[in-house]
C-alpha cells in the first residue's frame, strides 16, 4: 500500500536536502574535498591518494580518518567526476534516507503516527538539513544506528550487529556510543537465548574479522591517537587552571587546597558542563554550534517551534515505564557522553549529532499528545490551534531557510574556502605545462585543493607526492615544498623578490593579505614586471587571489 503522506515528507525532505547543493554552502570545506579525493582515488586506483591499497584507516595529509564515508562516495564521485555535487550526493542520499528510518523506528516503537510525525519533524529540523548537505560522516553513521536498531528490535541481530560494527568504521563518537546503545537495547528488549550450531560459528567469526582492523586502530593505532587530541583529559588549559587556582597568593600554606583543585574535580567539572551545554536552550533553540561551519548561527540546532512538544514528549517518557520510552530516554542521556569528554564538545554540533533521533522522536511523542488533548476542544477551536502551529513552523523554517540561502551562503564564504575552486579553473586554463607554478600554500594547505579541483589523476599524485612538510629557501626566495618536477607549494618570502623568483612561462597564485600586502590591487596595479592573468574576487567584490607571470621580455 503506497504510504502518501510519507512519500509527501520523503519528496519535500529531499528538496530541501538536494536544492543547491553544489553551491549552497558555497564551496566545498576542505575535510570534504578530502572525502572526494579519497574517494575518486579509491575508485580509479584501489588506495587511497597517498598510495594505501584498500586501508581499514585512511591517511590524509593532515589526519587519520575513519574510512567508509569514502568507500560509499567513490562509486559517485567516481562516476560523476569530482565536483562539489558528486561530493555532497552521498550525504544527502543518507539525509534523505534518515528520515524514511526515523519512519520505521516511530513506526516500530510507538506505531505509524508517531513514525510519520518524526519524520516530518526531521525533514524540517535545521540540525539535519545542514549536516545533510555537506559531506560529514554523522549523516551516514545516523544511518547505520537507526538501521542496526530498527533490525535489532525485528531480531534480526546478526544484520544489526554488523551494522553497528561498521559505524566504528564511520566517525569517533561511535566508538563510545554505539557500545552503550547497544547495551541499551540489550537491557531493555533482551534477545532469545541463542543455539550453538555452525551458521552461528560463521556468523561470530565475520563479526569478529569486521572487529579486528577497527580494534587494533582504536587500542594501538591512528585511531586512538587522534582521541586523544581532542580528549579534555589532553586539555593543558585544565591543568594550568588547576596549578593556577592552587598558587594563587592568598591560599599560599592550605593544606587542604588539592582537595578542592585537582584534576579528578576539574576533569569532572569539565564534563559536566560540556554535557548539560549540549541540552541548553541557547545552543538547541537560540544560537546553535558557535562554530560557522556547523551552524547558521542566529538560529538553533531544532526549529523553536519544537520547544514546547519537547518539553511534553520528555514528560511523557520520564512518567511511562515502557521499554520503548525507557530506550529513547536512555538514548537521549547517552548520546552527549562522547561529545561531553572533548574539547569543546558541549556545543559541537557534528560530535552531537547522535543526539537528534532521540530529540525528533521525543518531539514527535509530545506533538501527538498535544493533538490529541486538543480534540477534546470543538472543531473551531482545533482548527484555529492547528492553523497557529502550522503558520508558527511556517514561519521558523522560512526564516532559517532564508537566512541559509541569503545571509549564510555569504556570510560564511571564509570559512568554507571560497575561492580556490575559481582560481584553480582558472590555473587549469592558463597552465601550459611548460614553466614552474607557484602556489600559495599559507592561506589555506592548498595541495589537495589543487589535485581535486585540477582534476589531476590520483595515480600522478602519487607518485608525484613526497611531502608536504615546508622547508625554507627549497629555492632561492621561495619556503614550502615541491609536488611533482612542476609544482612549489609555499610562500615568498616577500613580494618584491617575484621578479627574481619567476622566470617566463612561470605561474604564481598570490592570496590577498599574504603575498598581496594590504588592499593593494594586483589586478590593476601589479608590481613592476610583474603581470596578473587572473583574478578571484570574495563575496564582497574584494580581490581575493591571483595568477601571475613574468612576462617575455
Amino acid at each position: 500500500m503506497i504510504n502518501l503522506p510519507l512519500i509527501i515528507v520523503l519528496l519535500l525532505g529531499g528538496f530541501l536536502r538536494l536544492y543547491h547543493l553544489s553551491s549552497l554552502p558555497i564551496s566545498l570545506f576542505g575535510d570534504e574535498i578530502d572525502v572526494g579525493y579519497h574517494a575518486w582515488s579509491l575508485f580509479t586506483t584501489g588506495r587511497d591518494y597517498l598510495g594505501n591499497f584498500l586501508p581499514t584507516y585512511i591517511h590524509s595529509l593532515s589526519e587519520w580518518r575513519a574510512p567508509l564515508m569514502m568507500y560509499l562516495a567513490a562509486p559517485i564521485v567516481g562516476l560523476l567526476s569530482p565536483s562539489a555535487f558528486s561530493v555532497r550526493l552521498p550525504a544527502a542520499l543518507m539525509g534523505i534516507l534518515n528520515l524514511y528510518l526515523i519512519y520505521l523506528l516511530g513506526k516500530k516503537l510507538f506505531g505509524n503516527k508517531i513514525g510519520l510525525i518524526s519524520a516530518v519533524i526531521l525533514a524540517l529540523t535545521p540540525w539535519h538539513i545542514h549536516y545533510s548537505r555537506v559531506s560529514f560522516e554523522v549523516t551516514l553513521l545516523t544511518t547505520l544506528i537507526l538501521s542496526g536498531t530498527i533490525l535489532y528490535l525485528s531480531k534480526k541481530y546478526f544484520l544489526a550487529l554488523t551494522l553497528f560494527i561498521l559505524t566504528f568504521y564511520t566517525y569517533s563518537v561511535a566508538n563510545l556510543f554505539v557500545p552503550t546503545l547497544l547495551f541499551s537495547l540489550l537491557l531493555f528488549f533482551r534477545p532469545g537465548k541463542v543455539r550453538p550450531s555452525p551458521q552461528v560459528l560463521v556468523k561470530a567469526f565475520i563479526l569478529l574479522f569486521l572487529l579486528l582492523p577497527i580494534g587494533y586502530h582504536l587500542t594501538f593505532g591512528e585511531a586512538a591517537g587522534r582521541y586523544r587530541t581532542i580528549s579534555i583529559f589532553n586539555d593543558q588549559k585544565i591543568i594550568e587552571d588547576v596549578i593556577l587556582q592552587r598558587t594563587d597568593p592568598w591560599i599560599a600554606g592550605f593544606r587542604l587546597e588539592p582537595l578542592f583543585h585537582n584534576k579528578v574535580i576539574a576533569y569532572a567539572a569539565t564534563f559536566g558542563r560540556n554535557y548539560l551545554t549540549a541540552f541548553s536552550p541557547d545552543f538547541l533553540f537560540i544560537n546553535g554550534d558557535p562554530n560557522f561551519r556547523q551552524s547558521v548561527g542566529r538560529f538553533g540546532q531544532l526549529l523553536w517551534v519544537c520547544l514546547p512538544f519537547l518539553i511534553l514528549g520528555l514528560l511523557k517518557i520520564a512518567l511511562w515505564k515502557n521499554p520503548s520510552y525507557r530506550l529513547v530516554l536512555a538514548w537521549l542521556l547517552l548520546a552527549p557522553v562522547s561529545s561531553a569528554l572533548t574539547i569543546g564538545g558541549g556545543s559541537h554540533a557534528t560530535r552531537l549529532f547522535v543526539t537528534l533521533p532521540p530529540l525528533i522522536l521525543i518531539t514527535a511523542l509530545g506533538l501527538e499528545s498535544f493533538l490529541s488533548w486538543q480534540g477534546r476542544f470543538s472543531s473551531k477551536i482545533r482548527f484555529s490551534i492547528l492553523v497557529t502551529v502550522s503558520l508558527a513552523t511556517l514561519l521558523n523554517l522560512t526564516g532559517y531557510w532564508y537566512r541559509y540561502e541569503f545571509h549564510y551562503r555569504f556570510e560564511s564564504a571564509r570559512v568554507w574556502n571560497y575561492g580556490f575552486e575559481q582560481i584553480f579553473g582558472r590555473l587549469k586554463e592558463l597552465d601550459r605545462g611548460e614553466g614552474r607554478v607557484f602556489i600559495n600554500n599559507t592561506y589555506d594547505p592548498s595541495l589537495y585543493r589543487f589535485a581535486f579541483y585540477t582534476k589531476l589523476p590520483p595515480k600522478d599524485f602519487q607518485t608525484s607526492f613526497h611531502t608536504d612538510v615546508p622547508s625554507d629557501n627549497i629555492l632561492p626566495h621561495f619556503n614550502g615544498f615541491q609536488f611533482g618536477e612542476r609544482y612549489y607549494f609555499g610562500q615568498i618570502d616577500r613580494y618584491e623578490n617575484l621578479l627574481a623568483l619567476l622566470k617566463p612561462g612561470d605561474l604564481y597564485l598570490a592570496v590577498q593579505g599574504k603575498e598581496v600586502p594590504g588592499d593593494w590591487d594586483w589586478s590593476k596595479t601589479p608590481p613592476g614586471g610583474i603581470r596578473s592573468l587572473a583574478v578571484v574576487y570574495d563575496v564582497l567584490g574584494q580581490p581575493l587571489m591571483y595568477l601571475l607571470e613574468k612576462p617575455v621580455q
